[in-house]
């Protein structure tokens, strides 16, 4: 049983709680039973297991180790660990070429919750690919992860340049729409973007919305009808909402 917070693996283990240290490593740290057999049950790339005496029973896997409750503290980063984590090495797409028809596209999307809601969304509806555009919270972060709830094992994360993967996602036939409301938006339930075979979302920023030369290179700009009093909706809900909308066949 580990018991040192100094051990080499706890230290490595302990980096991953920061941006720099997850992005240095290319790997990130999952908390939780529930997390870790969604990671298993994906068959996702496990470095390190590990697991107070109250839950070695409850996985035999050749790679995990005992560590005590102290160390258990050590690796959290809420006030009350699980007992149970392990670090997971990134699955990062370099490639912009997209595997599903209908993708999501992120500008600048910083909230933890937002993002991680969005990415359950995406992988409850069938948008295996996100496009993670400049100023978008890390994906990888514990709140992020916390948020996600294992969807990250079933969807396709990739960081890019938002108007890099736009210009090949439209070579490649995709329309894009982002949705924001202004003179040229259409209303959602007025406009088939599903005639187009393969479509992407646009969502932006919670107190910006899409940056407006995102909007000048988005084929067309779409908005939600909202009949009550409510200013606006959160982008997670009205990310989800468009998401369901138009659901891939």
């Amino acid at each position: 049983m580990l018991t040192s917070k100094n051990n080499p693996k706890i230290k490595s283990a302990k980096k991953l709680l920061s941006r720099r240290g997850r992005e240095k490593a290319g790997q990130y740290l999952i908390e939780g039973p529930h997390l870790l057999e969604a990671a298993l049950e994906a068959e996702a790339d496990l470095a390190e297991v590990f697991l107070t005496p109250e839950h070695e029973a409850d996985f035999k896997l050749v790679n995990q180790t005992l560590i005590s409750p102290e160390i258990a503290a050590e690796l959290s980063d809420t006030q009350r660990d699980q007992g149970v984590f392990a670090v997971v090495n990134q699955d990062q797409k370099a490639s912009f070429k997209p595997a599903s028809p209908a993708v999501l596209l992120l500008d600048g999307v910083q909230d933890p919750g937002n993002l991680g809601t969005l990415i359950r969304s995406a992988d409850a509806f069938h948008y295996q690919d996100i496009y993670l555009g400049k100023g978008t919270v890390d994906p990888y972060s514990p709140k992020v992860v916390r948020s996600m709830q294992g969807s990250q094992f079933h969807v396709r994360l990739h960081q890019v340049i938002l108007e890099e993967a736009m210009a090949s996602l439209r070579a490649a036939g995709y329309c894009l729409a982002a949705t924001e409301l202004n003179d040229q938006a259409q209303a959602l339930e007025t406009y088939n973007l599903k005639k187009h075979q393969k479509w992407g979302i646009i969502l932006g920023n919670e107190g910006n919305g899409v940056r407006p030369e995102i909007i000048a290179a988005s084929d067309i700009s779409l908005y939600i009808t909202m009949l009550g009093q409510a200013e606006s909706l959160n982008v997670a809900i009205a990310g989800s909402i468009a998401m369901h909308h138009f659901l891939p066949n």
